[in-house]
């Protein structure tokens, strides 16, 4: 998989045998790493619950909101420069220009913090939480979008598995820091001064890593830079504003219960996730590639799919059982809600393996029908809020829109490739 710079290879080293061997090895390595982050997280979320009082664990959540709002831009942010360095390394005969400085970090990392610490007080009165927590988290937006460049220029130079164990080392100091918070009884304070804290050690090992890797002149204030950022910040929200809006709209013990059973469902997602950090520089290398591209978007759709119908199943068998056993009898009612919020996130589960393929192609037609699924959702939910039936009809069908859309669309790349193949 690697040569001595970790760099991932799409040539197979021994037929085909040995093609799949490494893509084999590849992912696992970028398995354990998420399955790692994912666990890393979870006991940081145990750990700060047991430590903290309620009203400081709700101010905890509400420093959480906020961060994990700036989070989808700066996971946008390292899409796009996974894209951008991927082509850029691999263009033939193309100029290569190149910035020294991360230039689109600073910029809208410095435009969250200032936007952010001006609207700190309204921030605070809507979230019901204190004036420093909201700056607490505006400190921590430029690290993230620093973070989110480095990671994103190991990712798209090919060393994946070290973007992805960086990610996961800022979860794992995180919980370490938090251990000694608790050991030292510092409080609130000092639980998100270790998360602040956490990303500060990892993001300056990700800028060592990442250190002789050149930037790409191209980034998000390009056509294909905004359209990479509307994909992934509008495929988020459509696939998280349910949460949000339904807190909104209905009573907090019904939004509660919602928002435990779509933890468990949205589980699934790691699967496609965890593919696009593989993938996506891949799709970018080999987009000239119309076999190679056509057989990569079946997989990751083929793997989603079985994915999102195996945790159908599994929730149909094993729904009441689980919920039990993680939540306890206050939510025994959520346990009806399992299959209902499966299905309904069923294509948006497809959607997302197909999204990989959209984000490399920085396609202006899928970046459109998400934003235009972003005002049908909003419309639909607003309107039917707090039924939580005609919610979860209206994202299936949403969501089904949105699936059939990304295979139109590349239905239109394979022909217009095939097109290009015959001439």
């Amino acid at each position: 998989m690697t040569d001595g710079s970790e760099r991932d290879h799409d040539a197979p080293a021994e037929g085909g045998g040995g093609h799949l061997r490494t893509h084999a090895k590849g992912l696992s390595a970028i398995a354990i790493a998420t399955i790692v982050g994912v666990l890393a997280s979870f006991v940081f979320q145990i750990v700060s619950a047991r430590y903290l009082a309620p009203a400081e664990f709700g101010l905890l959540a509400a420093f959480f909101v906020v961060v994990n709002v700036a989070a989808i831009g700066s996971s946008s942010l390292q899409n796009l420069v996974t894209v951008h360095t991927a082509s850029a390394l691999t263009t033939d005969g193309a100029e290569k220009r190149w910035h020294r400085w991360p230039v689109d970090a600073l910029v809208l990392g410095g435009i969250g913090l200032i936007v952010v610490a001006a609207l700190s007080p309204v921030l605070a009165q809507s979230l019901d939480t204190q004036v420093w927590v909201i700056l607490a988290a505006a400190a921590c937006i430029p690290l993230s979008f620093l973070f989110a460049q480095y990671l994103g220029l190991l990712q798209g130079s090919g060393r994946v598995a070290s973007a992805v164990w960086w990610s996961t080392q800022s979860l794992v100091i995180r919980v370490a820091l938090t251990f000694l918070v608790v050991l030292i009884g510092l409080g609130l304070s000092g639980v998100i001064g270790a998360v602040v804290a956490a990303t500060l050690v990892a993001l300056i090992g990700a800028w060592w890593a990442a250190r002789n890797i050149p930037r790409p002149v191209q980034g998000a204030f390009s056509a294909a830079g905004l359209t990479i950022i509307v994909l992934t910040v509008s495929f988020a929200w459509l696939t998280s504003s349910d949460v949000l809006l339904l807190r909104a709209g209905a009573s907090e013990t019904l939004a509660g219960q919602y928002a435990a059973v779509a933890v468990l469902v949205k589980a699934a997602f790691l699967l496609p996730s965890t593919l696009s950090l593989y993938l996506l520089p891949r799709f970018v290398r080999n987009r000239d590639n119309p076999r190679l591209m056509r057989l990569g978007v079946l997989a990751t759709a083929g793997l989603a799919a079985v994915t999102g119908i195996a945790l159908v199943l599994f929730f149909l068998l094993f729904g009441p059982l689980v919920i039990s056993l993680l939540y306890g009898s206050a939510y025994e009612q959520a346990a009806e809600l399992l299959v209902p919020v499966s299905l309904a996130y069923l294509p948006w589960i497809v959607a997302q393996g197909m999204l990989i393929r959209m984000t490399a192609s920085a396609s202006k037609v899928a970046a459109t029908v998400l934003v235009l699924s972003v005002a049908g959702q909003w419309i639909a939910f607003t309107s039917v809020i707090p039924d939580v039936g005609a919610l979860l009809v209206s994202q299936a069908v949403i969501g089904s829109v949105v699936l059939i859309a990304f295979i139109a669309v590349e239905f239109a790349h394979a022909r217009t490739a095939s097109q290009g193949e015959n001439r």
